[in-house]
């Protein structure tokens, strides 16, 4: 065979060698039935039985090589392509890690690389023919001018999932609300909201939320995501870890039993019903699911220790703890309103039910101090320092607001730049927060649209 050939020559050389198979085959047919079984092949059978290998061989051996051909073509054709294509998907996943440092707050930021540079450019030129002229999208949610002029706000937030108007929802892609990487619409995971996700942030939210009680159930704007079709998208460790933390956090906390045993502390189901004992799986310790200590067969049942040395620590603190799920809860800000993530709600001073007694509703120096956080907030340090006169008749004139309405029913968010500390999560970013525009909370994007 010749070495360099096309797949013309190729395809002629195959046709040789299959029509000469084709005439050996029709030798041997003719032979058929002329000889005993147990005869010896005579030389010219053996010669015809090898070349009829050789040929099947050497067909095999051109078949393959037009493939390689085939594919040596696509490749020079497609290269420009294909080159374009796989810097833009590494841009995306420059993009994805630069987002995740973002919002941990790192101070070492990874540079632009230009695989970045070529994927925005991508996605420019995609969205360029699609964008209406004047730019307007509907339902956007833009910051005041006047506000503008005394913050210095942007008035294009950097994430646009929550603004995606029904001809935005055509293209090929969408931007995950948490890290807003553009993600293929094969990829993401929708929200009851109407918000998409990529599956990282997905698998992050999920697993932070086995950590961190206030965010299960899972959701976005307040509404519950489709459990059903989130596991698919988790790993199967994760998955499965999941769902133990959910039937536990189902579980009303003042019914739940974990295992006394300090090295091992594992959930193990709820404390209502009779009286029994409960034996932990995982390190076989026996507990008294009445008083949920080590069980004690024969004797009356005793508050845990630990839970004594709580409560005297809550009390000499000044903590309350809720009527709701008997947790201890401190205020650190705001009225005596308060809010248990039970759902829970009563006055701070008596626990007694919002609303149920005669307690009064704010201290005046935390009511000082809230209104202060809400001007600052609002207003930022810059405009504090060059106008502080005008500062403190803005925290006096919020006090006065806040003793007629306090509550912030439904959060609005808007892109605050210049970074700071969620006050939910207590992340620390240096580059943005979003800022309620109702009671000038600031909050990470995750707390944002996931906690609050």
């Amino acid at each position: 065979m010749n070495a360099r050939c096309n797949v013309p020559d190729i395809e002629a050389e195959a046709l040789v060698l299959a029509l000469s198979l084709l005439d050996i085959e029709e030798v041997e047919g003719s032979r058929k039935g002329k000889l005993r079984e147990d005869a010896c092949l005579t030389d010219e059978e053996v010669a015809f039985n090898i070349q009829a290998e050789n040929l099947k061989v050497s067909l095999a051996e051109l078949q393959d090589r037009r493939f390689a051909l085939s594919l040596d073509e696509a490749l020079q054709t497609d290269t420009a392509a294909l080159s374009a294509l796989s810097l833009i998907n590494q841009g995306e996943r420059d993009d994805h890690l630069a987002a995740l440092a973002l919002e941990r707050g790192d101070d070492d930021v990874p540079t632009p690389t230009h695989s970045q540079e070529v994927f925005e450019w991508s996605r420019i030129l995609s969205l360029a023919p699609l964008r209406p002229p004047n730019n307007d999208i509907a339902g956007v949610v833009e910051p005041d001018p006047d506000e503008m002029d005394d913050l210095g706000e942007s008035s294009h937030p950097p994430y646009r999932g929550e603004q995606l108007s029904a001809r935005d929802k055509m293209l090929s892609r969408v931007e995950c609300i948490i890290c807003g990487d553009p993600i293929k619409r094969s990829q993401r995971f929708e929200a009851p909201c109407s918000h998409f996700y990529c599956r990282g942030c997905l698998v992050n939210l999920t697993e932070a939320s086995t950590r961190d009680e206030t965010l299960h159930p899972l959701r976005c704007c307040r509404q519950p995501l489709p459990v059903a079709s989130v596991l698919p998208l988790l790993p199967s460790d994760l998955r499965s870890h999941f769902q133990d933390k959910s039937a536990e956090f189902a579980t009303p906390p003042s019914s739940r039993i974990y295992c006394p045993n300090q090295t091992c502390s594992a959930f193990l189901g709820s404390s209502s019903g009779c009286r029994s004992e409960i034996t932990c799986t995982s390190c076989r310790t026996h507990v008294c699911s009445a008083c949920k200590n080590r069980a004690h067969s024969y004797e009356d049942c005793t508050e845990n220790v630990q839970t004594l040395v709580v409560k005297s620590l809550a009390s000499q603190m000044g903590w309350q703890t809720c009527p709701g799920c008997h947790a201890i809860v401190e205020l650190w800000q705001g009225c005596y309103h308060m809010t248990c993530r039970c759902s829970a709600q009563f006055c701070y001073l008596c626990a007694a039910l919002w609303k149920n007694c005669d307690c009064r509703q704010w201290d005046d120096q935390q009511l000082l101090d809230d209104a202060e956080r809400r001007v600052y907030n609002e207003f930022g340090a810059q405009e504090a320092a060059a106008h502080p006169a005008i500062f403190v008749d803005r925290v006096y004139q919020r006090m006065a607001a806040l003793e007629e309405h306090h509550e912030c029913l439904v959060h609005q968010w808007v892109y605050r730049s210049g970074g700071g500390r969620c006050e939910e999560c207590h992340d620390n970013l240096w580059s943005y927060l979003m800022r309620c525009r109702h009671c000038q909370a600031l909050a990470c994007r995750r707390c944002s649209v996931n906690r609050l």
